[in-house]
């Protein structure tokens, strides 16, 4: 399965991206800013346990560039509960396409692929609080802060705060997106 917004493909997981994303896992900013695990060299048990997450979410997607299918990251919503129709929202994008509004043009699509085509009520998401561009991104395309986790993140010797972010398939804090 394939899918296109302006500017990338969003497609299945393969085999081949092991490589790139176990790259991606052991850049150390990379680390710093999504992950919540001790950061740590990453090997194969890390592909082993990340591929088995993969596999259990409702939508897993690795962007690439429309132009060149370099390797840009990966999207997922993954739904533990299903009843509640809320799903987990995670994006990661490789340190050298940041900066470049790949992040913002993957989730418009799949907030809205969420709601619209997998019948989602809310996406919810954490983000660490000094991740400021992250939550810049969430904010503007309708997620909104919903709460804190205070000091739930300890990082480069000190506590950070988790900030637990929502968007509601009604409207109340949706944007409207164009469809691509």
């Amino acid at each position: 399965m394939m899918f296109a917004t302006k500017r990338l493909i969003l497609r299945e997981l393969r085999q081949s991206d092991w490589p790139v994303i176990l790259d991606m896992f052991n850049d150390y900013e990379f680390q710093e800013n999504g992950g919540l695990d001790f950061t740590v060299p990453r090997g194969n048990e890390f592909i082993e346990r990340w591929s088995g997450w993969a596999k259990t979410c409702l939508l897993f997607t690795i962007i690439e560039e429309k132009e060149s299918l370099r390797f840009v990251g990966f999207t997922a919503l993954h739904m533990p509960i299903a009843k509640n129709r809320d799903a987990d929202f995670t994006i990661g994008v490789i340190r050298a396409q940041w900066g470049k509004g790949y992040g913002t043009e993957a989730t418009e699509w799949v907030v809205e692929y969420g709601f619209r085509a997998l019948n989602l009520h809310r996406i919810s998401l954490w983000v660490t609080e000094t991740n400021v561009r992250a939550i810049s991104v969430y904010k503007t395309i309708g997620f909104a802060e919903e709460g804190r986790k205070m000091a739930g993140k300890w990082s480069d010797g000190r506590w950070l705060d988790q900030v637990m972010m929502g968007i509601v398939e009604d409207g109340r804090s949706l944007k409207n997106l164009e469809r691509t």
